[in-house]
């Protein structure tokens, strides 16, 4: 069974009042707009959005080389190494991402961050709706250096992806950071 709006396949333009009866759809299907009459004689119109079925990455961060970020005992307010480790990118190297790393709790300044650039590499992954079939993804492993100004209070980051192409942010995480200890050699990058 079938159900078809009257469409309009061929313009960009809206229908005008006099086509429609109120209450009665009429859908653009050039541009996925969807329009309709109202009782005052006015014309409205839902705009469309394509259906993206891509897996949103995922990040995690850790401190340093290999301790976990639960675990911040010996990490270094006065200077130190957070890595975020975004997972499921788009697999192709001609697709850009930028990553943003942002303080929201003003105990630091712009200044004091320094993002890396991002060390990319292939891994694969069986497809979940079908164990037979592996999927190809991009990791983005970014190391970012950064020190806190105000130790006594606790700090919250903002780490963002975001596709060069579009602007697009895909994907934010927040982390937050107690300043353990200060008084330590600071790591830069």
């Amino acid at each position: 069974m079938k159900l078809k709006l009257k469409r309009d396949e061929e313009s960009i333009a809206h229908p005008h009042v006099d086509q429609l009866e109120v209450g009665e759809l009429v859908m653009n299907s050039v541009t996925g707009r969807l329009y309709s009459k109202l009782i005052d004689g006015t014309l409205v119109e839902w705009i469309s959005q394509k259906v993206c079925f891509e897996v949103a990455p995922v990040i995690t961060f850790s401190h340093g080389v290999n301790a976990d970020i639960n675990n911040l005992n010996n990490f270094c307010c006065a200077g130190d190494i957070l890595v975020a480790t975004v997972k499921g990118l788009r697999p192709e190297n001609n697709v850009v991402y930028n990553y943003e790393f942002t303080e929201l709790t003003e105990n630091t300044s712009l200044t004091n961050i320094q993002i890396a650039n991002p060390q990319y590499s292939l891994y694969e992954e069986t497809n979940p709706d079908n164990a037979e079939e592996t999927l190809n993804y991009r990791q983005a492993v970014v190391p970012i250096n950064f020190s806190i100004d105000n130790t006594s209070n606790i700090s919250i980051f903002k780490f963002a992806v975001i596709a060069a192409d579009t602007n697009k942010k895909l994907v934010e995480k927040l982390i937050t950071i107690k300043c353990y200890e200060y008084e330590c050699n600071a790591v830069s990058l």
